[in-house]
Formats: C-alpha cells, sequence, structure tokens
C-alpha cells in the first residue's frame, strides 16, 4: 500500500507541472552534460546513495516529440547511459526510456528552467530479478540532477 501511495504522489507530481502544450516553429538539437544524485531501494530493504555525471542530446521535433540519449560516468555503477522518447508541454519534457546498465525503466520530467540549463527528477523501477548484474542490485532509484546546456541549433 506504502508504495501505491508513493506512485500515485510522484505522478501527481509530475502531472500537476506539466503546463498547456506549445507547437514549435522548427527542429531543435540541444546537448548537454548532466550532473544527478539519487537513492537506489536495493534487495533486503538497503537505501543506497549514488551519482553521475552523463554528456547527453535531446532532439525536439516540429510537433514537439522528443528523442534523448545520454551516457557517462557513476558510481557506484561505474558507467550509465539512457535513452527515451517523450514529449514537450511548454517549458516542461517529459520522458519515458530505458536505462540498459543499471537496467530500469524510467521516467523524467523537466522541473525548473534557470538561466544556463534547468533541474530534472525521474523515477525508476526495475522489473526483473534484482540478483541479476544487469540490475546491479537495484529495484527501483529516485533520482534528481541539473542539465547545463551546451549548444542548440534550430
Amino acid at each position: 500500500m506504502k508504495k501505491l501511495v508513493l506512485i500515485a504522489f510522484l505522478l501527481f507530481y509530475y502531472f500537476n507541472n506539466i503546463e498547456a502544450q506549445e507547437v514549435a516553429l522548427a527542429k531543435s538539437d540541444n546537448s548537454f552534460i548532466e550532473w544527478n544524485f539519487g537513492l537506489a531501494y536495493i534487495n533486503k530493504d538497503i537505501i543506497f546513495p549514488g551519482t553521475s555525471v552523463l554528456w547527453g542530446s535531446t532532439h525536439i521535433n516540429e510537433n514537439n516529440s522528443i528523442v534523448e540519449y545520454e551516457v557517462g560516468m557513476a558510481l557506484p555503477s561505474l558507467v550509465t547511459g539512457k535513452i527515451g522518447v517523450g514529449q514537450k508541454f511548454g517549458n516542461t519534457k517529459v520522458i519515458a526510456g530505458i536505462r540498459p546498465f543499471p537496467f530500469n525503466f524510467y521516467l523524467q520530467s523537466s522541473i525548473a528552467k534557470c538561466k544556463k540549463g534547468y533541474w530534472i527528477t525521474s523515477v525508476e523501477f526495475n522489473p526483473i530479478d534484482s540478483e541479476q548484474l544487469i540490475s546491479f542490485g537495484s529495484k527501483a532509484i529516485l533520482n534528481f540532477g541539473y542539465r547545463w546546456n551546451l549548444s542548440k541549433s534550430n
């Protein structure tokens, strides 16, 4: 029951921060550096901290559809990456995707725009047996991060 309440709260938070969709006039490509910190829920009720630094790219088309990928270094897993698809709603980007290592499905949203980038948050869930190496022991991850914009082209 506690998990259901937590999931409902997080979904409410995401959808409460989404703005009305605005129509883009052109495609945009944006590369970024991202720093994340978060907590992983490990089997046997252990909560473990982690951090990562990634380089990534976001591609937004005329319909505000998003394709995004990232790759980088992480602790404790050493390497990580993500690939996802989503939609832009005003200044908010909502993306669903997969993290191949440690294996998780994720839902991510931008939450606050700043002068040189923006804040993001994501919730991740591993539906497979977390004892396998591909999972690195995690069942779920709650993550916060900041993205510094490197380039933008229209």
